[in-house]
């Protein structure tokens, strides 16, 4: 499979692509660190894709910007049939706000619902993910629930104390002697797909 568009590719993930992805910077901002890839060794993330890819109910993809480079990943795991599956993205460091993500995401919900025949995708975000959040609704998807989980990551303390941050605080809970974080569920059926892809083609620029 790969799948092109204007400026990204989508194909299936390869072992070398983990090489890549160590290689991308953290994210400077609290607000993004608890979603950097994962510090360990090269041997522990290889036995992550092989266990990852032999399990029936993912799939793994790497995204490439137009030169080539590794800037993200895609993931599909709870695959339910043709039901639907739970979507998983991550775009590194160097390469967020570029629109990248929402045109990794726009190239893939195509192929997803009519080449692969889902009827509905979904996805759980922390409302702190406040980039990601945008990107989600900008593609059509509604929130159907919420749910907390433990803010473990060292981050979530910066954005719970740090003044900078104080109209994120009513995201966060105690629970316990910890806290916890608000997580949006979120949901985008093939039905609303094909609308909102249709609706972006018949309208006309206001220029």
């Amino acid at each position: 499979m790969k799948l092109e568009g204007p400026r990204v590719t989508i194909r299936r993930m390869v072992a070398d692509d983990v090489d890549a992805m160590m290689a991308w910077r953290p994210f400077a901002d609290p607000l993004y660190q608890p979603f950097d890839f994962p510090r360990t060794s090269r041997s522990d993330q290889l036995r992550w894709f092989e266990w990852r890819s032999q399990d029936s109910a993912r799939r793994l993809y790497t995204v490439l910007d137009e030169h080539d480079r590794v800037i993200g990943s895609l993931t599909l795991r709870e695959m339910d049939g043709h039901r639907s599956a739970r979507l998983g993205i991550t775009i590194g460091a160097d390469y967020v706000s570029h629109g990248y993500g929402t045109e990794a995401m726009s190239i893939f919900f195509d192929h997803y619902f009519e080449a692969m025949g889902f009827q509905e995708i979904v996805l759980d975000v922390a409302a702190t993910n406040l980039r990601a959040v945008r990107a989600y609704r900008s593609l059509g998807f509604r929130q159907i629930s919420r749910h907390y989980r433990a803010a473990s990551h060292a981050s979530y303390h910066t954005l719970r104390t740090d003044p900078h941050y104080a109209h994120l605080r009513h995201l966060f809970r105690r629970r316990g002697t910890g806290y916890e974080v608000m997580f949006y569920d979120m949901a985008l059926s093939r039905e609303e797909w094909r609308a909102r892809q249709k609706e972006r083609r018949g309208s006309t620029p206001a220029y």
